[in-house]
């Protein structure tokens, strides 16, 4: 039996669904409605990262990287020592939107120029992963980008992350938010990653539930079923398997 490299989440449970963790290397796309944690759960595997010795890169699209910080810092997670170390490092495509000065190491004037993005990038990783350690990428949001973009600019860029996460053998984890693209498009993006993480919010008989189930992934043999998650001042926690009320 093939057994292939795994890269732990550090959520409870989620790494037993996944057979020890995501397949390494992966482009992972986190997606889902707004509110729901697809940022919580992707700094949470990020910050697992970090602290299994992996160099980690934050792409902020929507977000000051000061943010960023301070958001997971509420969790308890240590992250500025790690930032501080240049252990995690950032590629600020927001602060130049906003007319603000970054202080960020790595900087892009304007993302929507995926030729400019993926050079920025390939610069960063070409630093960060020099030493040939292992490492992890966040990028939020990735439906800012892909707002203005037609299928084959789609199409082209995921291409170019694929290649970019097995060229440094890292995990790649792409936030999305459903609705911004037209559902046929949706479709047709979902096809692209090695793995997809969807996160719902329903109500049913007077309940909310918050979701999550894994629609893809590569190299693994995974469960299909639906599991109830929280956010707690831990952080992103799965509870178990979905039980309907009756």
């Amino acid at each position: 039996m093939v057994r292939y490299l795994r890269a732990a989440t550090g959520v409870n449970l989620l790494d037993n669904i996944l057979e020890g963790g995501l397949p390494r290397p992966a482009v992972v796309m986190i997606s889902g409605d707004v509110g729901v944690g697809k940022n919580l759960l992707a700094q949470q595997i990020l910050w697992y990262g970090l602290m299994s010795g992996e160099k980690c890169i934050y792409v902020t699209i929507d977000m000051f990287p000061e943010d960023v910080l301070e958001s997971m810092e509420r969790f308890g997670w240590n992250v500025r020592e790690y930032f501080e170390r240049e252990h995690l490092i950032f590629v600020d495509c927001f602060s130049p939107r906003v007319g603000h000065e970054s202080k960020a190491q790595y900087v892009v004037e304007n993302p929507f120029n995926v030729d400019e993005l993926l050079e920025t990038l390939s610069l960063a990783q070409a630093e960060v992963y020099s030493d040939g350690s292992y490492g992890r990428l966040v990028l939020s949001h990735l439906s800012t980008l892909l707002f203005t973009m037609d299928r084959e600019r789609i199409y082209h860029l995921m291409a170019k992350l694929h290649a970019e996460a097995r060229k440094y053998n890292a995990i790649y984890l792409l936030v999305y938010t459903e609705g911004v693209l037209d559902e046929n498009t949706e479709v047709f993006l979902r096809q692209l990653p090695d793995v997809v993480i969807r996160l719902k919010r329903f109500w049913k008989k007077g309940r909310a539930y918050r979701v999550m189930w894994i629609e893809k992934c590569v190299k693994t043999v995974y469960s299909k079923d639906r599991y109830v998650y929280r956010q707690t001042d831990r952080g992103f926690e799965i509870e178990g398997v979905l039980e309907y009320p009756t």
